[in-house]
């Protein structure tokens, strides 16, 4: 299947357990598009290689501002709430998603290539690399459900 989102990406569907990345592919859309938002925040537990990425008590976060990567970095230890920045390159990890019928695929060709990464870079191509606003994806699959109780 091939589905067009709210940003008028075209999205070619290789896995339907990657549902959740195309809600949130639209959420900030809309976000940008709709409400004119200059910062947007996105929160999910997207992927079960966060956990193999920064561990099960830090939450993974990927942003296109280093200084609001840092800012939830230093305001994690303060809280409690870790967080642990993912590499942000687009120009290296993007290409995971090439489609041959539509502007991307909505799941990694190769999962050993930055898998988190790769996932919240999905969500933030609805808003563009060159978007001028400060995007910040933070995946917290693993610390939501550690030990015996959710965060």
């Amino acid at each position: 299947d091939i589905h067009k989102l709210y940003s008028g990406r075209t999205v070619e569907i290789n896995n339907t357990d990657a549902e959740g990345r195309l809600v949130l592919g639209d959420g900030v859309a809309y976000a940008s598009k709709d409400l004119q938002a200059d910062i947007i925040v996105d929160v999910a537990s997207l992927t079960g290689a966060q956990g193999i990425s920064v561990g099960k008590y830090h939450a993974a976060i990927l942003s296109n501002n280093e200084q609001w990567e840092q800012a939830c970095v230093t305001a994690g230890q303060k809280s409690g709430d870790l967080v642990h920045p993912l590499p942000y390159c687009p120009e290296l990890h993007f290409s995971e998603f090439n489609s041959a019928v539509a502007d991307s695929k909505n799941s990694v060709a190769d999962r050993n290539n930055a898998q988190s990464s790769c996932a919240g870079l999905f969500i933030g191509s609805h808003l563009g690399f060159d978007w001028p606003g400060v995007w910040l994806h933070v995946d917290m699959a693993a610390p939501a459900h550690v030990g015996e109780r959710a965060t």
